[in-house]
Order: C-alpha cells, then structure tokens, then sequence
C-alpha cells in the first residue's frame, strides 16, 4: 500500500460516502457521483491499488487493512485549495473574536492558520483542531466539549456534546460541510455533524461555510444548514450558475479575492 496516498477531489468525495455507510454498489457509486461507471471503476481500481479501499462483485468498502483514518486521508486531498480557503478566513477574523470550528478536514486548515493570530477563543468538538491551535502555546483559549470520542476522526460526539453547542454564543461560526447544493443548500452526511452546526447557528454573530470547488453540488444527505443560515460563503473558484442563483443575498469570497476585511 501507498504509504501517503493523495485523493482527488472525486475520491475524496467516495471515501466520504463510505465513511457513511458500510458498503455501496459500483452503479450507486456512480449515480451519487454523476459519472461514469468506467470513471468510477478507474478511480475504485486506484484506491484498490494504494489499499484505500476494497472491492467485491459488484461493490466496494473502505479497507479493514486501512492504517490511515478516512479524515487522514482527507487531510491528504485538495491540500493547496484548503490552505488558500484557510488563508482567507484567517482574513475575515478579527483577533480577540470568539469561533465555533467544526470537526471537518478543512477546519484543521483554519486552525493552522488562525494559530498564529491572537486573543482567539475557539471552541471545537475536534481533537486535531485543536491540536492546530495549540501549536501557538498560550495565544488562544480553547474549549472542547465533554463527549464520547469517536476515534476515526477524533471527534468528541453524543449527547453532552451537543448540549455544549447548545450553549455556545460565537461571534462566528466556520464550518465546511459534504456538499453545497442549490436546491437543499449545505447537506452533510453524519447526523451528529449535522446536529452540531444546528445546534449552534441560531446563536452566532456570523455564519461561514468554508468549502472547496470539489464541493459544488457534490453527494449529500442531510440538509445542516438552509442558504438563509449562511451569511458568508468562502470557495475556491466562482460559483456555477444554479449555485449562484441560490446564494443570492450571502457574501461570497472567493480565494483569488484581496478581502478588505
């Protein structure tokens, strides 16, 4: 096996899938996707290869032999195109501001880049978000919520966490989610992630949604948050038509744009 496998963008997006359930069929894969069988087939066969994931007739799953965690391999794909999304909420931040992080791959990007700012309080249901900030010493207070962990992205999950969202007042919440679709906005595919940014958007300053072009109407499940939720979008590229349309109204930074704060 490939000791660093890099994803692309589309088996990012199947390692999500199947970080959701515990099988899928080839012919489903590729609906979800919107593609090929012969293009999901190459990609299913590349990740056979680099012992990602492991395929029988007619299907695949994720493979037991796995040493990485799917969030590993996350943290591995669209790295450039994280980093200059990070960059630019960094931007948008302002020192001393309190910040719900979510437990995403992008946001251990947003922590690397706020770790260098100051007076942050951040609080996360992730370990490996806040391992990001802690690299800074003492510039920021992190806060995590009691909870169970759940090992494969070191995530704190269950109920006590989510009632410590509940609580949380930020100035801004910053989260990337599975897909940004026109007709159901925001979806994700785990309920306690969905739960979680439901939990603690009605009561922040700011909502952003951080996400990269891979995301553009990408598989999704569950609506986490409604375009009326969000009040600034960061992406990558600029929006498709459909997309843009449905974001009428919220700010959008892309991350060629000088932001003027």
């Amino acid at each position: 096996m490939s000791l660093a496998p890099v994803l692309s963008a589309r088996q990012e997006r199947i390692v999500e899938i199947l970080r959701a359930m515990p099988s899928i069929t080839t012919v489903d894969l590729a609906v979800r996707l919107g593609v090929s069988g012969e293009t999901v087939r190459r990609d299913l066969q590349a990740m056979a290869d680099d012992g990602i994931v492991q395929k029988f007739h007619g299907g695949v799953s994720l493979h037991r032999d796995v040493q990485e965690s799917p969030f590993q391999l996350r943290l591995r794909s669209n790295v450039s195109a994280k980093r200059r999304l990070a960059q630019q909420v960094s931007a948008l931040l302002p020192d001393g501001a309190s910040i719900v992080l979510d437990n995403s791959s992008t946001a251990c990007f947003v922590a690397e880049a706020l770790a260098e700012r100051r007076g942050l309080t951040v609080a996360t249901p992730s370990l490996e978000v806040a391992r990001a900030l802690a690299q800074s010493g003492d510039r920021h207070t992190v806060m995590l919520p009691g909870g169970t962990l759940r090992i494969s992205d070191m995530t704190l999950a269950g109920a006590n966490a989510l009632r410590f969202a509940t609580q949380l007042h930020p100035d801004y919440l910053v989260v990337s989610v599975a897909s940004l679709s026109a007709r159901g906005g925001c979806l994700d595919f785990d309920p306690f992630e969905v739960e979680f940014k439901q939990a603690v958007c009605p009561h922040a300053g700011t909502v952003i949604v951080v996400a990269d072009a891979s995301k553009f109407e990408a598989p999704g499940l569950i609506t986490s948050l409604p375009w009326q939720d969000v009040q600034v979008l960061v992406v990558d590229r600029a929006l498709p038509d459909d997309l843009a349309r449905a974001t009428e109204g919220i700010r959008i930074v892309t991350a060629e744009e000088a932001i003027d704060g």
